[in-house]
């Protein structure tokens, strides 16, 4: 169901909010209330603001300074995936494409995960992409034949 969400001053805590939902049965349902203070975290969930602040700092992450590339290719065996990207401290994104494009890749996070019934799908077509917020390694497999895939770290 779609949200909606007014705003009837500034939207900052300590002012009225509205959030609308519609339902299938009942029409319109609506919460009116008005926002606490809160804490304000970063991307690895450290607090930038003090949780009793009325005026909390927001911070825009504006990508890493660094990008690097790759390609690789998956194995057709689900029970024994392929690294495509190892893990990375202080990485803040990972794309992965499907270039070869003529099967399904399953994205795991381990080696040994049965990537057919467990992995992440992403379609078998050319420039099929995925964006992955993690620092975590990931793994891929494709079901029949090796696909090659191109990975773009943002660190």
């Amino acid at each position: 169901m779609p949200l909606s969400y007014h705003t009837h001053q500034r939207g900052v805590p300590g002012y009225s909010v509205s959030i609308t939902q519609a339902t299938p049965t009942s029409g319109n349902v609506t919460n009116t209330g008005v926002i606490p203070a809160m804490a304000v975290v970063d991307q690895n969930g450290a607090a930038t603001a003090a949780g009793s602040q009325t005026d909390p700092t927001f911070h825009r992450s504006v990508g890493g300074a660094t990008i690097a590339t790759a390609q690789a290719a998956t194995s057709i065996s689900p029970a024994n995936a392929t690294l495509l990207v190892a893990a990375r401290a202080g990485r803040q994104s990972v794309v992965i494409t499907n270039i070869t494009g003529t099967q399904p890749v399953y994205l795991v996070s381990a080696a040994n995960a049965t990537g057919a019934t467990t992995g992440f799908f992403m379609a078998g077509t050319a420039g099929a992409s995925v964006t992955i917020a993690t620092q975590a390694a990931i793994y891929g497999t494709s079901p029949t034949a090796a696909q090659t895939v191109a990975v773009l770290e943002n660190y």
